[in-house]
Formats: C-alpha cells, structure tokens, sequence
C-alpha cells in the first residue's frame, strides 16, 4: 500500500514538474521574444544589405523588385555605377505608362522599433529623372498603413544629378507590424541608389 502511494506521488510530482517547465519555457520564450523586439538601439541600421553588395542571381539579398512589367524598364544591380563599395541598385525606365507608376526596389522588415522615430538615409544619382523618391510605410496587421516618411517633403529629386544624399523619418506607431522600404522611380529616366539605411534617432 506504501509502495502503491509512494508510486502515485511519484507520477504527480512528474506531472507538476512537466506543467512546471513547460510555463517556465513559455515565460523564457516570451520574455526572449520580448528582449529581441526591444534590442534596438539609437544609430542602428535596421536594413539588410543596405550597401547592395550580397547578391544571389544577379538580384540584391532581401530586397524585392515591386514593378509594373514593360520592354523598356529593367531593374538591376549596377556594378559599373555606384558610390561606395562595388555596387549600387538602379532602375532604368523610358516606357510611358497611361497611369503613374512608381517602379521601386523594396524591402519588408518584420520586427519593428515600435514608438521610436527611424531616419531613412541613402545616396542617390539621377540621369533625366521624371521623379525619384524614398519612402518609409508602416502598416499594421489590417494592410492598413499607419504611418509614412518620404523625400518629397523636403526634396523634388528630378533631372540629372550626380551623388547627393537624401533623407526622410516617421515615427513608428504602436500598432505597427511591419515596415516597408521603398526606392523609387516615377515615370521615365535613371536612378542609382546606394548606402541606404534605415537608422534608430
């Protein structure tokens, strides 16, 4: 009967200790997760691959091509045109859409500084640039677009010119889920980007 009570308790005291680790490993999961969302720290770039030096298939790592199709458009890596490094991010276009278009490279980040203010900074050279434009989108779990930044409210970037860096910041707001990088030409033209970043103020 001793033995019999002895095994009971033995199973009971395997069962709390398993509920036991298994709230304790939540609460370390989340309190890492937690951890890495608040990491974040003033002056860092929050960009992958902001310099379009890593490239697979001729396509810069973890940036995307967000385009509207069209025989006189292309998109590439540019290792002949650049401002620092080896290589910079261009778009090409002499097509006339019958509606703007604003063919961009573009990047998704996922884990946001939320309630902090980011600066998007890069270096950018035009040749008969019909309009050319950086711009910060915040969205939140809706496809809503909660916040925006862009280089049009301090600077028309058209025509021809050489290497000059430009800048735009948004605060993120607390309902956002993901950021959207875009670097983009509007119309017809050329445009280089490089030494993009995207940085905590």
């Amino acid at each position: 009967m001793a033995k019999e009570k002895m095994k009971k308790a033995s199973i009971v005291l395997i069962v709390i200790a398993f509920i036991l680790g298994f709230a304790l490993g939540y609460v370390a999961n989340y309190n890492t997760e937690t951890t890495v969302i608040q990491q974040f720290e003033s002056g860092e770039n929050i960009l992958l691959n902001s310099g379009f030096e890593n490239e697979i298939e001729e396509e810069p790592t973890y940036w995307y091509k967000a385009m509207i199709y069209a025989d006189n458009l292309s998109m590439t890596l540019d290792d002949s045109v650049y401002y620092n490094g080896s290589k910079s991010a261009s778009i090409y276009n002499t097509h006339v859409y019958d509606v703007n278009v604003s063919n961009n490279w573009a990047q998704t980040i996922n884990v946001v500084p939320v309630d902090r203010i980011i600066e998007l900074s890069g270096w950018i050279k035009t040749i008969d640039a019909e309009s050319v434009v950086m711009a910060i989108q915040c969205w939140d779990d809706n496809n809503n677009m909660v916040g925006f930044g862009t280089t049009q409210t301090q600077n028309i970037i058209n025509g021809t010119n050489d290497w000059k860096m430009y800048n735009t910041s948004v605060l993120v707001p607390s309902n956002t889920e993901s950021i959207i990088v875009r670097l983009a030409l509007t119309g017809t033209g050329q445009v280089w980007f490089d030494d993009v970043t995207l940085v905590l103020v």
